[in-house]
């Protein structure tokens, strides 16, 4: 157990009980993700290093969710979350899976300006996969949660019918004051223009806001505010962790997690 204290240890994974067998388990389903379904990956969706995207198409006219990785913003990538997969697309749901560029090489507002792009790249090529480019849904974990809320509240929602923000970072402040921001280094002027819960938002599109319920308090504590702040209710997938909340819930049909993405998509849940 690590001796991480205060904000370190509400930052970390260190009250994650046996982290390189999920870690192992993580990878080992991402891999038979990637074996089981017809995939096109690194696709191209913008200019710079790091802005492409994988594709599972599950037929023509299927709705599309987009997933953003976490990994706070400097970290992971789309291939290891190709274990999403099998909640999805045999339920005829077109997965994207994007990369963007992380810090240290770029800074956050880049990070937002390459996911806008992705999900404008998906509205106007999607069609060419089978999906439909008008059901385009969102979806993202830990820094990608935070970054479902930012894509939600700017220009190019309209683009996008519904949001599943999980596990997310939706004020940076408390980031700051961790061993996070040691690669990080976000500027106050980062906190300020990329904190949801501090500053003005206009989200439109139904939203689902979750967490698990055996994450830290402060990732309990940012989904509850957050979700407040938009008028929903929060979700906590109990029994879960920062991990398992994908790899036990989004990613499988039989949780409600699963489930209700997909309702929300608009697909019929037995």
């Amino acid at each position: 157990m690590s001796e991480r204290t205060g904000m370190d240890r509400q930052m970390s994974l260190d009250d994650v009980s046996d982290l390189d067998q999920l870690f192992e388990r993580r990878g080992m389903a991402a891999q038979a993700g990637l074996d089981r379904f017809d995939v096109q990956r690194a696709v191209p969706y913008g200019p710079g290093q790091g802005e492409t995207l994988n594709i599972f198409p599950a037929g023509e006219g299927a709705p599309v969710l987009v997933f953003i990785h976490g990994g706070f913003w400097r970290s992971l990538d789309a291939d290891l979350f190709s274990f999403i997969a099998p909640g999805f697309v045999p339920f005829g749901v077109c997965l994207v899976v994007i990369d963007y560029p992380l810090i240290p090489t770029v800074r956050l507002g880049d990070i937002v300006d390459a996911c806008q792009r992705s999900v404008a790249w998906v509205a106007e090529n999607i069609a060419a996969f089978g999906g439909d480019p008008d059901r385009i849904h969102i979806a993202g974990n830990s820094a990608g949660g935070h970054l479902v809320a930012e894509l939600a509240s700017r220009p190019g929602a309209e683009l996008v019918r519904g949001g599943t923000a999980i596990s997310g970072l939706y004020d940076l402040e408390p980031v700051t004051r961790s061993f996070q921001n040691d690669d990080l280094q976000l500027t106050p002027e980062e906190v300020a223009d990329f904190s949801p819960l501090s500053r003005s938002l206009e989200i439109r599109m139904p939203m689902i806001v979750t967490v698990g319920g055996d994450e830290t308090q402060e990732f309990l504590r940012q989904t509850d505010d957050f979700a407040a702040k938009i008028g929903v209710l929060p979700y906590h997938a109990a029994g879960t962790n920062h991990i398992t909340v994908l790899l036990d819930a989004l990613a499988d049909p039989t949780d409600r997690l699963n489930r209700l993405v997909r309702a929300q998509m608009g697909l019929g849940i037995e």
